[in-house]
């Protein structure tokens, strides 16, 4: 995560920058089983919503200030937006992960502690919530289009719920992620908003990192982590406050 959050400082074609890219693509994967091991091992699910729905909003103007250098969740431009890296000149432009819905208003993205969020109810759902399956599949819907306006979209969802549901399964488990994968790496031109510019070569080459999710995780034990206070709010306080950190940086260079 950092490693990626780091590499917007500089050229997105150098070749070590791709690497570095390649290599925080486990990053959400890895945080995806972290949901689901630890909806398996909390005392209270309905707390550990709350604490993710909360650090989500508590993330999204860092997030927004560090991706588009504005704290304003929507933003108006005249004439044609060109939503390119804003590395690519040198100064604070709109990028590519906001929505436009026509051309002139943008929204922007929330963080990543929103979809799994998301892929932490939707575990919920099918999990506990007493509903006819035709209701789940409507509210899972509407999760899905939901989360077209967070950091990894559905993806990260469906690899919350196979992760929970599929642990006892490898051989299905690692199938339904190599579907994710494939639409991982090329979801950026199948599912590409129309008023998006073409993304890089290198950009493409990065998402394909995500086939090095088997060898962390085959370093995994299943069994669960420490309980202390420190290990279970540290990465909420990090996540935000890194993003801040590193938003503020950009501004005084």
């Amino acid at each position: 995560m950092i490693i990626d959050h780091v590499s917007f400082f500089f050229d997105p074609t150098n070749p070590i920058i791709i690497a570095c890219g390649f290599i925080s693509r486990t990053t959400a994967p890895i945080m995806a089983l972290f949901i689901a091991e630890g909806y398996h091992y909390t005392r209270d699910v309905k707390k550990y919503m709350k604490r993710l729905f909360l650090f989500a909003i508590i993330s999204y103007l860092p997030f927004a200030l560090f991706m588009a250098g504005s704290l304003i969740p929507v933003q108006l431009f005249s004439g044609t937006v060109n939503p390119e890296f804003f590395f690519a000149s040198g100064e604070l432009n709109p990028q590519p992960f906001v929505y436009l819905l026509n051309s002139t208003l943008v929204i922007l993205e929330t963080s990543v502690i929103f979809t799994l969020f998301l892929g932490l109810f939707t575990i919920y759902l099918w999990d506990k919530i007493n509903l006819p399956n035709y209701i789940k599949v409507i509210i899972t819907l509407l999760i899905v289009w939901i989360s077209a306006f967070s950091d990894w979209k559905f993806l990260l969802i469906a690899m919350c719920l196979i992760f929970y549901f599929l642990k006892d399964d490898s051989k299905k488990l690692w199938g339904a992620f190599s579907i994710i994968a494939i639409l991982n790496m090329f979801s950026v031109r199948i599912f590409a908003n129309p008023f998006y510019p073409a993304f890089t070569m290198n950009f493409e080459l990065s998402e394909m990192g995500i086939i090095l999710v088997p060898l962390f995780f085959a370093l995994y034990n299943g069994k669960p982590g420490s309980k202390s206070s420190f290990h279970k709010w540290f990465f909420y306080i990090f996540y935000p406050g890194h993003l801040l950190l590193l938003a503020l940086i950009r501004m005084l260079i």
